[in-house]
């Protein structure tokens, strides 16, 4: 059997189990979204939606993923200037802008589909299942990698939480705990 080399290997050998291999597929899709821990999982979502569907328009993956098209335009643009994405005019109808995902983007959801069973519609299922457990409307990658965290170690001080965490200022992690506490996600000591 040949043997895998670099993060990939480093990262299968780290993942023994279920949650770990969540904060690990957490840290693929951060990294596909330029190490940008803030981006809504929405956002997430949809850049798996463009990587499963090559030259797709924005009209599809609105209709495949549900989404209204002010948040659609938004985060299309938010893609395209980080990116992630490509743009290409159609060649039978110019004003149909077709997109596909890119560079380091392509790259980091390939190792994110690695723990997916290679499949888009199992990211999929995963980013939205997170997405429904939460109860803020826009829930982030932050709060999906605090949340795993929290599960992995248990009882856990903050500090021991944010070491896991995405790097951030302390009064940005605080206000992510404090939102999943406020949801109902974390429990906590008064004294952590």
């Amino acid at each position: 059997m040949p043997q895998k080399s670099g993060l990939k290997s480093l990262h299968n050998a780290a993942s023994s189990n279920p949650i770990q291999r969540m904060g690990l597929v957490l840290d693929h899709l951060v990294a596909a979204l330029g190490e940008d821990s803030s981006s809504p999982l929405r956002r997430a979502q949809i850049l798996v939606d463009i990587d499963a569907h090559p030259n797709t328009t924005q009209t599809e993956v609105m209709d495949r993923l549900k989404i209204n098209k002010s948040t659609m335009s938004r985060e299309i643009d938010w893609l395209y200037d980080h990116g992630c994405v490509i743009r290409q005019a159609g060649q039978q109808d110019g004003r149909l802008i077709h997109m596909t995902t890119c560079g380091y983007s392509k790259k980091s959801l390939g190792f994110a589909l690695d723990y997916a069973d290679h499949s888009h519609k199992n990211l999929q299922k995963f980013i939205e299942s997170l997405i429904t457990v939460f109860a803020n409307p826009k829930p982030t990658l932050r709060d999906a990698k605090l949340l795993v965290s929290a599960t992995e170690l248990g009882d856990a001080s903050r500090q021991e939480l944010f070491a896991r965490a995405y790097k951030a200022p302390l009064t940005t992690n605080v206000r992510t705990l404090e939102g999943l506490v406020e949801q109902g996600l974390i429990e906590t000591d008064s004294e952590s």
